[in-house]
């Protein structure tokens, strides 16, 4: 019967010890209370000498006393807020504390398809664009910024929460728009100039490539940024191994993905590699990423709705009271 019941502010049940008090120092010391209601009398010359030869009265009157301990017990109680728990509702999706860095090559080997749907070919560009935008809309983080791989790197888009903007801004990609080659090295330190974060940085970096054109390593590069706190996911897009059919299809010359050297930039980054040989491989990888820099305290997904019950509790305690002052002793 009880179960709904609660106080938001127990605390305030301590004043009850007070107000205890109050009234067992009341009943010792027999003081009067104030006379708020003062009572009609008729004044003549004697009335100094007939106050002075009454005799003294109690001023302790258990009636009104029972009335005003309860009704300051009400008001105490009041003070603590009861409640009756009612239905809950569901809180707007709470975002993880992250800022992601999405770093996505476009040098000339993008335009492979060796990635097959049945009997249709996908470009590596293409898949990587539609997953990314996917990616992206179910991205729990905060913010979103967008790079492109290639020689040189190009700044596409700086941090921000708008996920249409960063939509928009992968579907304007194109293969060769930074290059027909990718300098991967000077793509990570753009990362590290022009994405500053107080949350956690994170970088997908989606590559096919293995070309080392920089004056220091992609390893070097990497370190360096997780040095400043971040963390650097490589996924490697293209296959290893493909049929003779399948490589005709693919289109120009079939450039196979570097895994070693991908997989060493992402321990330098303090991160991981994920290999996207197939459509799922590169979906799964992406859902691995955001379960990983998911915050696991995010538990509370509910609020309860309340309805208060302080009102009542002091309607009937300045009833009580109101009746204590204006009855005629106890």
């Amino acid at each position: 019967m009880f179960s709904n019941l609660g106080l938001l502010q127990p605390l305030w049940l301590s004043l009850l010890l007070l107000v205890v008090l109050l009234f067992w120092r009341r009943r010792i010391s027999n003081a009067p209370w104030p006379n708020l209601l003062h009572r009609g009398r008729i004044r003549f010359p004697l009335s100094v000498e007939m106050e002075n030869d009454s005799k003294e009265v109690s001023h302790y009157q258990p009636g009104r006393e029972r009335l005003l301990l309860l009704s300051m017990t009400l008001f105490v109680v009041a003070l603590t807020q009861p409640v009756i728990y009612r239905d809950t509702v569901e809180l707007p999706e709470q975002k993880d504390p992250v800022d992601l860095v999405l770093l996505v090559d476009t040098n000339i080997t993008m335009v492979l398809k060796d990635y097959f749907d049945g009997d249709r070919s996908i470009e590596r560009m293409s898949l990587t664009k539609e997953l990314l935008s996917g990616f992206v809309t179910g991205f729990q983080g905060n913010r979103i910024g967008l790079s492109l791989m290639g020689n040189p790197p190009l700044h596409w888009l700086p941090f921000t929460e708008d996920r249409r903007a960063v939509t928009d801004a992968i579907s304007r990609i194109r293969v060769t728009l930074g290059g027909r080659l990718s300098d991967m090295s000077a793509s990570l330190k753009l990362v590290k100039t022009h994405y500053s974060t107080d949350l956690k940085p994170v970088v997908v970096m989606v590559t096919d490539s293995g070309m080392q054109l920089g004056e220091i390593s992609p390893q070097a590069a990497a370190k360096e940024l997780a040095d400043i706190g971040y963390t650097l996911y490589v996924i490697a897009i293209g296959s290893t191994e493909l049929s003779e059919e399948q490589k005709n299809r693919a289109g120009f010359v079939y450039d196979p993905v570097d895994l070693n050297l991908l997989n060493e930039v992402a321990k330098a980054g303090a991160g991981k590699m994920f290999h996207a040989q197939s459509i799922d491989a590169f979906e799964e990888a992406l859902h691995t990423i955001s379960k990983e820099q998911a915050n696991d305290n995010r538990s509370i997904n509910t609020l309860p709705l309340v309805e208060p019950l302080y009102p009542w509790f002091m309607l009937f305690g300045v009833s009580l009271l109101v009746m204590a002052f204006v009855r005629r002793g106890g």
